[in-house]
């Protein structure tokens, strides 16, 4: 950055300090539109701190905007509506960012909703059906039971499809059967128990080669995955 685009940084961030101390919504507002990216996150972070309905709909709307928007302005945008948002509303928003969304911003708004509500975190993220490495194993480590349904079809989807041992899946398998042994209950029982019987029944064939070792470790780990549950 050139000492003129330096000058006009300080002056923009001087003038966004003065429209904060002022309550200038509007500024705010109009540097979301146009002002370099450091400036935007500090608007941003203004408007969190101003307040109001203006201000909320205008922090959402950054947040939502996948397309438009940097993962690292959503962020921010997504913070700031902490402070803005009644707490059981603002729960229920975050649900909307932790599935099927960029990584960076899945990932914040886990870490948020989990701090908020540790008890329900796993059940609110199998209500969004992810079967993510982290979201399987928060089923297996809250023993929540309503992950039961969510690991029974990822499974059974990739047992249809031939899929449990392939790179992109086998470490997932191997969590959802650990966390289905960790939740126990009748369903976890049947699902392993299948899992048990297809593996078995797999031909000699596919025992080799790079496979090998994925279904022996799979195998094993619905063994004791099973005695847990059963147990559980």
């Amino acid at each position: 950055m050139g000492t003129e685009d330096e000058e006009r940084l300080r002056r923009m961030s001087g003038d966004l300090q003065d429209a904060l101390t002022r309550g200038d919504v509007r500024y705010l507002l109009d540097a979301l539109e146009d002002a370099p990216f450091e400036l935007r996150v500090a608007a941003v972070e203004g408007l969190a701190e101003l307040g109001g309905e203006q201000a909320r709909m205008a922090l959402l709307r950054i947040a939502r905007d996948r397309w438009g928007e940097r993962p690292e302005l959503r962020i921010a945008a997504l913070r700031s509506l902490g402070r803005v948002t009644e707490t059981d509303r603002y729960i229920t928003l975050l649900e909307e960012f932790i599935s099927e969304d960029n990584r960076k911003v899945v990932a914040s708004a886990r870490a948020i909703l989990k701090s908020l509500d540790p008890d329900g975190f796993a059940r609110r993220l199998a209500a969004r059906g992810c079967v993510d490495h982290g979201a399987i194993r928060a089923y297996g480590d809250s023993a929540e039971a309503d992950g039961v349904p969510v690991l029974t079809g990822y499974l059974d989807q990739l047992m249809a499809s031939g899929d449990v041992t392939t790179t992109r899946h086998w470490g997932k398998v191997h969590a959802a059967v650990r966390s289905l042994g960790n939740i126990g209950g009748e369903d976890s029982v049947q699902m392993l128990e299948r899992l048990e019987v297809w593996l078995k029944e797999k031909p000699q064939a596919e025992r080799e080669g790079f496979h090998a070792q994925r279904l022996a470790k799979i195998e094993h780990a619905t063994e004791r995955a099973l005695r847990a549950a059963k147990k559980g």
